[in-house]
Order: structure tokens, then sequence, then C-alpha cells
């Protein structure tokens, strides 16, 4: 995580906007509703025309803020997820060239391959998945929770403890899928060094044919040449 945000640092004005834009999204999503709650309670005791236009105004401009928010807050979070991963390639090729040879032999060719060639895709996809889904969930839980308890305290009790159920069960699922995890990314180095090994024997199984071929051509070339010379002769 440390290192992610180190990378994260240089975008904060990006960081910034993305964040802004998943928190305006927010509160258009919830606020709709609200507006809809409180015509309702207010239908019971009577509401003239002109108080049901003003409502419907205002959902449908909550709507529209809430819509362009939440298509910017993408564009903003592919932006800055692209700009994360560009950065992370050009520092990892800058640290692959001061390593040496010995430092290759160390970590392996497999799992050098593995860390260029997915875990930054892997990182590019948690992050933006991290900023459009997870990043919105306290949002969403504060609104919530103010926005129920402010038309009934027994709904907003009701809805306290059903997101603190949620949280346990969240936080169970992370610690549990943390090791599987780690496992994976194992099992993939050993899957990227039976590929480099099956890609060398074939590369080596091409090259023999190869030359196989050329010394047959070859020995061909010969005795045609023989053959021809012994035409020649008186």
């Amino acid at each position: 995580m440390k290192l992610v945000l180190r990378f994260l640092k240089p975008h904060w004005k990006m960081c910034l906007l993305t964040v802004f834009l998943l928190l305006v999204d927010v509160v258009g999503a919830l606020i709709i509703p609200t507006f809809a709650a409180e015509l309702m309670n207010q239908a019971g005791r009577g509401v003239d025309f002109d108080t049901l236009v003003l409502t419907a105004i205002y959902m449908a401009v909550s709507a529209l803020i809430a819509g362009g928010a939440a298509i910017g807050s993408v564009f903003a979070a592919s932006d800055l997820t692209a700009k994360v991963g560009a950065d992370m390639r050009d520092a990892l090729y800058k640290k692959s060239l001061e390593l040496a040879v010995s430092d290759f032999r160390t970590f392996g060719t497999a799992s050098v391959t593995t860390r260029t060639v997915s875990d930054i895709t892997n990182i590019q996809t948690a992050l933006v998945n991290t900023v459009m889904l997870v990043l919105p969930v306290p949002f969403v839980f504060v609104l919530s929770i103010v926005m129920a308890f402010r038309l009934d305290w027994a709904m907003g009790l009701i809805l306290l403890a059903i997101l603190i159920l949620i949280m346990i069960i969240a936080v169970f699922i992370i610690k549990s899928s943390s090791p599987l995890f780690r496992k994976l990314q194992k099992l993939l180095d050993k899957m990227s060094l039976v590929l480099l090994e099956n890609i060398k024997e074939l590369e080596g199984g091409f090259r023999k044919a190869g030359s196989d071929s050329q010394t047959h051509r070859h020995s061909r070339g010969i005795l045609h040449r023989q053959g021809h010379n012994k035409g020649l002769q008186p």
C-alpha cells in the first residue's frame, strides 16, 4: 500500500478531483430517494401541486449533477490509474537496468517476468476497482445513516446495525483472501517458469531442425557438385 501511495503522491490533484466527483455522485444518488421520502411523508398531510413540481425539479437537477459526476469520476479514475501504471513501469525498467546478472539469478527469470508483465496490470485493475467501488463506501455509509436518522430514528438504528454487520463480514473476507492472493502469486511464478522452459525447449528444437535442414542442403550441394565434376572428366 505504501508503494502505491508513493506513486499516487505526484498525482494528488487528480486524486482530489476523483474523490470530489465520487462524493458528488454519492450525494446525488442518496438525495433523490430522500426527496421522494419527504414527498411521501407530506402526501399524508396533503400537498399542493407547486410543491410536487418543485420537488420534481430538485430531483431532476440532482440526477443530472450526479450523472455528470459519475461520468467524470470514471474518466478521472481511469486517467489516474493509467498515469500510476506508466510511472510504475518506468520505475521498474530503470531499476532493472541497475540490477546485475546475479540479481536476476537470485530473483529468478519467472519472477521478474511476472512482476514486469502482469503485476502492474493487476495493480492498475485493483486501483481502479478500489477508487470506483471501495472509496465511495464510507461516503455512502455516513450519508445514508445521517439521512436515515433525519427521517426516522428507528430506521436509522436498523440501518446502522446492518452496516456494522456488513463491515464485520467484509473484514473477515479480506483477511481470508490475503493468504490466497499470496499463494496465487507463487503459482503464477511457477507457471511463468514452466512456460519459459517450454519456450526455450521449442526454440532449441527449432534451431536444431534448422541446423539439420541447412546441413542436409549443404550435403546435397556437395554431392551435386561432385557428380557434376565427374561428368565433366574425360
